[in-house]
């Protein structure tokens, strides 16, 4: 497997696997949200990932862009991971975290200190993502203030320990 940076000739194929890998989910849509994030201004091109296997076929994407979480003080830009995509033939062979290594290892490398996602805790704690809140960040739509779905993994230990405030994750 060759996980290498997306290219505009890949859009296609990667817009079929996404739509692949969410045909079960109640995320309708994620296909064209990816083809949304590419037009955004916080896209980052190197930070576009596809894993392709032996016979040069896409099995898996994984896309970071720049994010912001914002308080009276400050804004501070980090990293949102959406989406991450494993064709279904490939689910449990270690396709996604091979990708996020790849991404969090390049992402640290450009400076950035923090990875935030909202998605299944079950899923994204094995990772070492743990709930925003825990660093005192909080998702616009968390009325809770205790929302699980709403995750961060500090890339640089520390790294969110005074970027308190609000994020916007759409």
């Amino acid at each position: 497997m060759i996980i290498r940076q997306e290219q505009p000739a890949d859009y296609d194929e990667v817009y079929e696997l996404v739509k692949k890998s969410f045909a079960t989910s109640t995320n309708e849509g994620e296909w064209d949200y990816l083809n949304e994030v590419r037009k955004k201004d916080t896209f980052i091109p190197e930070l576009s990932l596809v894993a392709e296997n032996d016979d040069r076929t896409l099995v898996g994407q994984i896309v970071l862009y720049k994010t912001n979480i914002a308080n009276s003080d400050n804004v501070y830009t980090e990293l949102l991971l959406s989406p991450i995509s494993v064709h279904p033939d490939f689910f449990c062979k270690g396709i996604a975290r091979t990708m996020m290594l790849k991404a969090f290892g390049i992402a640290k490398n450009m400076g950035f200190t923090a990875i935030f996602l909202c998605g299944n805790p079950d899923f994204y704690h094995k990772f070492g993502f743990k709930p925003s809140y825990e660093y005192g960040i909080f998702h616009t739509a968390d009325k809770t203030k205790k929302a699980e779905w709403c995750m961060a993994l500090e890339l640089t230990s520390g790294a969110l320990a005074d970027k308190a405030g609000t994020i916007n994750i759409q």
